[in-house]
């Protein structure tokens, strides 16, 4: 049996087997799954200081395994399942758009 290493994320080893069936269960898990789970509030983005601000903006990019990009980020969230993407274009639209509004609201708070 031919066994592979991931060396960017693990040194285990992984057989050939169980990368079959992880990509046929990523292929056939349903892509609106996720997106029907998050139910953004942006009403209440007005009522949250800029440090809760920059904390949701970065929880919403690790939960979605999007690499988070500041050493505060990461350290926030070293928890996190690792990160698949640098690019937020993975992220479905309703998410984008979320971030979209809580980098808004904190523009227009002024925070830096």
């Amino acid at each position: 049996m031919a066994k592979y290493t991931c060396g960017r994320l693990f040194s285990v080893p992984i057989s050939r087997k169980r990368v079959r069936i992880a990509l046929v269960a990523l292929l056939l898990w349903p892509a609106g799954v996720q997106s029907q789970e998050f139910t953004p509030n942006e009403s209440s983005l007005g009522s949250l200081t800029c440090q809760q601000l920059w904390y949701l903006e970065q929880e919403v990019l690790a939960k979605a395994r999007v690499c988070l990009k500041s050493q505060r980020a990461q350290n926030a969230f070293k928890r996190a399942k690792p990160c698949i993407s640098d690019e937020e274009r993975i992220l479905p639209a309703k998410v984008r758009d979320y971030l979209s509004a809580v980098r808004e609201t904190a523009s227009l708070k002024k925070c830096s």
